[in-house]
């Protein structure tokens, strides 16, 4: 009789164990998509009506609500406001069954990346010819290189 528990139990814990690691990963899995689901919504609440002026990362925290970061422009304040209340709105109403406590945590956005010169192509297809002044910053494969034109 004990050889027989012996073995049910030799052969049950393995299985068990694979059981909650199923469960855990399940759950992991449900978290990040329902996560997922909040940061799509509040992006495209306010890409809706302010365009695509900011990307906001939603993220939840482990029995503290959720926490939106967002990057605003803060020399343009009507934007920063209309934003930070465009996602508490929408996160309010995801969250309407529950008391979920919203954080916003607003930074700076940098300077955007201003466009590089592009050689204009002449009229038979041909790139000009080049200065000794102009840089092109190529990617080799290995390392960035610069080469004068």
């Amino acid at each position: 009789m004990l050889t027989v528990a012996t073995v049910l139990a030799v052969l049950a814990l393995p299985m068990a164990a694979v059981t909650v690691l199923f469960l855990v990963v399940g759950r992991v899995q449900r978290s990040r998509e329902v996560e997922i689901g909040r940061q799509i919504s509040v992006t495209d609440a306010i890409h809706a009506e302010l365009g695509a002026v900011v990307s906001p990362i939603v993220k939840r925290r482990f029995g503290r609500g959720w926490r939106i970061e967002i990057a605003v422009p803060f020399e343009r304040s009507a934007i920063v406001g209309r934003v930070v209340a465009i996602a508490h709105a929408v996160m309010l109403r995801a969250d309407a069954r529950s008391s979920g406590r919203v954080e916003v945590v607003l930074t700076a956005q940098e300077a955007q990346v201003q466009r590089a010169n592009v050689r204009r192509l002449n009229s038979a297809g041909a790139a000009p010819l080049a200065t000794s002044e102009r840089e092109v910053v190529a990617w080799t494969g290995t390392n960035t290189s610069r080469a004068s034109l």
